[in-house]
């Protein structure tokens, strides 16, 4: 035991020394925001509802599991373990179903833009057919392109237009579409159809190659979940065999509880991290280093133009 406190008092020594020599030299490296800041700037504006309200009641339940397991059993790190179960269960299936809905959205872009060629070769302009599409529009897409619509309906510039669905895309392939797009409104030269119909053959294909892939990735995420649920299940058995948890009940138990709940997390958070869903960086983007900028917005007499091939 004392050599145990031993260890400990030198790290948080040693630790303390590191962190006062780094507080007066300082560092080269950039200014991050704060970790709160940082977790909440991954949730988005655009954050639903359903989502916020799920996220409290499962803060909620884990609250109450920490509580009932540590005033039940008085195993302070057993408690921090189911209660962050609550969570973290969730938690390692979100990688899934955050690349089930990219893909879905990509295959969704590809149908658009098909029907989008399809329109152009009826002899449709390009704006009118942007505003007709919202009729057929795939379900995974329809808000993006309700919203892209309204905005050429009110008389949107239609570059401004068009960037603002690829912000709301958020995706390196909507950039691909929207950018022949862009240039296609700016120089309205024959081919586009054919060019539109070759980019949702190209996405088609990548959709391909993306299922494929998660098709693999979805292996070690069950064989994970699978882990979790059983290592949370012998967990929560042992507290009906008091004398399988009574070691972990004094201080060094709690001590080593404490280190192996943080080592599984990690491996957990590991493996999270290596089958995540990456996104390719958008390159119809503002970057902050440059010093060109985009052009003003229209004047009020140029907004209220009609967009082309539009009929009374």
């Amino acid at each position: 035991m004392i050599v145990l406190w031993g260890l400990l008092s030198g790290m948080a020594v040693v630790g303390g020394l590191i962190g006062l020599v780094a507080g007066i030299v300082g560092s080269a490296a950039p200014r991050r925001d704060p970790w709160w800041q940082r977790v909440l700037a991954r949730r988005g504006p655009d954050e639903t509802e359903d989502v916020r309200m799920r996220r409290r009641a499962l803060s909620v339940a884990a609250a109450g599991v920490f509580a009932a397991v540590w005033l039940a059993s008085g195993n302070f790190v057993a408690g921090v373990l189911l209660g962050a179960a609550v969570i973290g269960v969730p938690w390692l299936v979100t990688p899934g179903q955050i690349a089930a809905e990219r893909i879905g959205q990509l295959e969704a872009l590809s149908e658009w833009t098909g029907r989008l060629a399809g329109l152009l070769r009826l002899g449709m302009g390009l704006e009118q057919a942007m505003i007709t599409s919202r009729q057929s529009a795939p379900d995974e897409l329809a808000a993006q392109i309700v919203n892209l619509s309204d905005r050429l309906r009110l008389g949107w510039r239609p570059e401004d237009a068009l960037r603002a669905f690829g912000d709301e895309l958020g995706d390196v392939t909507g950039d691909k579409v929207v950018a022949a797009l862009i240039l296609s409104v700016n120089d309205r030269g024959p081919g586009l159809a054919q060019a539109l119909e070759d980019l949702a053959g190209s996405v088609r294909d990548e959709v391909a190659k993306k299922r494929s892939i998660e098709a693999d990735r979805a292996k070690p995420r069950t064989t994970v979940r699978w882990m979790t649920i059983i290592t949370v299940g012998i967990v929560v058995a042992g507290f009906f065999v008091p004398s399988y948890t009574a070691p972990y009940s004094t201080l060094l138990g709690q001590l080593v509880l404490a280190f192996l709940t943080a080592g599984f997390v990690a491996t957990l958070a590991l493996m999270r991290q290596l089958g995540a869903f990456r996104r390719i960086p958008r390159f119809l983007v503002t970057d902050a280093a440059s010093t060109v900028r985009l052009p003003a917005p229209a004047a009020a007499s140029d907004v209220e133009r009609e967009p082309e091939g539009a009929t009374l």
